[in-house]
């Protein structure tokens, strides 16, 4: 594929040949396969390019200091490849905090079932290291459900909630150039609405965070009375007493925990539970910021509920206690943040295949650096797919005796 350029663009430029004939070489001859990289991006590499010409090179992307990063003669595009290029880098980080978080989540599943330790350890690899502990845990969980014989267990998951960080993305719309009236802010959550704290009356419904006292609706293990009954279980409805997942309470008042609905007050540390996308702002900034702000993105874990039909034996019973603590975390990951990180990435790819067009303004160094971004875009959101992959392989993997 890089044959022609390696063969036209000299690997040393004689000292009275101009940049412009080596760019108008490149051009002609490498531009066309830098498209057809970016619209199949596997193919994309950018130690290659960076063999063919002295000076093709992208450490920007390697360590993160894009204040230093200069392209020669490229004025009217460089904020935009500056901009897309810090965008990519993040993003980067995001996958590979999420997978890692996901190899802890398996694993620490894996080590309330017992598996060797030494098993259950691996360094994020766009991934393959999710895959593999996820892998060994599914496995595992697979195999105690067939040893128990005639069993039947049914799981009930919720949704995960989550929320986008609106004081993130409005600063960085705003360092982008599209900054958002405050005005706009209901009309801005698409497909969601407004929450965060509120220290006057919550007119909507008041969320309370794992272990508080509640005295509405649990999605985890309630540890009081369930619907007037006794419970240290699994409640879908009225909890009163100390719920281990989210508590809702509805009704006009004070609230300790998240607002939602309508507040008396400003909402302070305000969040979206769709896609927050003000009116009237730059389409590039737009994309920008969404990946930019991916990490700031919280779920509430979804309610688990496990149900055991048969007489369970002491290591089913330990099963179903483990996967109670483990599994919101893992479909958090499947369902939640994964799941607005890979749109997130899908949106990456889109705007680097359109990079090419502004290659010739960038020069050499700035091919390089659209290839390098181009690869780690593919790269990043292929890791996400394999760890949302990974999640679903253990939530799955309960149901083998019945049904999920």
């Amino acid at each position: 594929m890089y044959a022609p350029c390696m063969l036209l663009v000299p690997r040393t430029k004689p000292e009275n040949a101009p940049q412009e004939i080596a760019m108008g070489i490149f051009k002609k001859t490498c531009t066309p396969l830098l498209l057809v990289g970016l619209a199949a991006p596997a193919l994309v590499n950018c130690d290659m390019l960076g063999g063919m010409v002295p000076g093709m090179d992208c450490p920007a992307m390697k360590d993160g200091n894009f204040a230093a990063l200069k392209f020669e003669g490229a004025a009217e595009v460089e904020g935009e490849l500056k901009g897309f290029l810090e965008t990519v880098y993040g993003f980067n980080k995001t996958t590979v905090d999420m997978e890692v978080s996901l190899i802890e989540s398996c694993a620490e599943l894996g080590k309330a079932l017992e598996l060797d330790e030494l098993t259950l350890k691996a360094e994020p690899a766009e991934g393959e290291g999710a895959k593999k502990v996820c892998g060994i845990v599914a496995d595992k969980v697979k195999a105690m459900i067939t040893a128990a014989g005639k069993l039947s267990i049914s799981v009930e998951i919720g949704e995960p909630s989550c929320s986008a960080d609106i004081d993130a993305m409005m600063a960085c719309l705003s360092d982008c150039g599209s900054p958002v009236d405050l005005g706009q802010l209901d009309a801005s959550c698409e497909g969601g609405e407004i929450s965060g704290k509120c220290t006057a009356d919550c007119t909507g419904s008041c969320t309370l965070e794992a272990g508080a006292k509640c005295g509405g609706s649990c999605t985890g293990t309630c540890k009081g009375k369930c619907d007037g009954k006794k419970s240290d279980a699994s409640c879908a409805g009225n909890c009163e007493g100390d719920c281990s997942g989210t508590c809702k309470v509805a009704g006009k008042g004070a609230c300790s925990g998240t607002c939602s609905g309508g507040c008396s007050a400003k909402v302070e540390m305000p969040k979206c539970s769709g896609t927050f996308k003000p009116p009237s702002v730059d389409p590039t900034c737009q994309l920008n910021c969404t990946a930019k702000t991916a990490a700031t993105v919280t779920c509430t874990p979804p309610s688990v509920k496990i149900v055991v039909e048969g007489e369970a034996s002491t290591e089913i019973q330990k099963l179903v206690e483990a996967m109670q603590i483990a599994l919101p975390k893992i479909v958090t990951i499947q369902l939640g943040t994964g799941k607005r990180i890979f749109e997130a990435g899908k949106g990456l790819v889109e705007k680097g295949k359109a990079l090419p067009s502004i290659a010739g303004k960038a020069g050499l160094k700035g091919v390089a650096c659209i290839a390098k971004a181009a690869s780690m875009t593919v790269s990043a959101s292929a890791s996400v797919s394999l760890s949302i992959e990974a999640s679903a392989n253990v939530s799955g993997s309960i149901s083998g005796a019945g049904k999920i």
